[in-house]
């Protein structure tokens, strides 16, 4: 005897009328910039653990590394971003 499935209730919103997440360009910057500033706070803390604690000297790869990876994951965050919220 098959099982006796309960009836669920349809969603009120059809795929025509579904809304979309309105956020300005100027939030979406500030957002990206916010995640650079975050992961530059991670990547240096990381990066210049040994140095600062160990008086060690700063190589010049560790430097470029602070530069480039806050710059890649704004960037990055940005697209997923745009991504999440345009999606149809």
């Amino acid at each position: 005897m098959p099982a006796q499935h309960d009836k669920v209730p349809a969603d009120s919103a059809t795929p025509g009328q579904a809304r979309r997440r309105a956020m300005p360009i100027a939030a979406r910057n500030l957002l990206m910039v916010a995640v650079g500033v975050a992961v530059f706070a991670i990547v240096a803390t990381v990066v210049l653990y040994g140095p600062i604690t160990y008086g060690d000297e700063i190589p010049n790869f560790g430097i470029i590394l602070m530069l480039t990876v806050p710059v890649i994951a704004g960037v990055a965050f940005r697209v997923g971003l745009d991504a999440w919220l345009d999606r149809k």
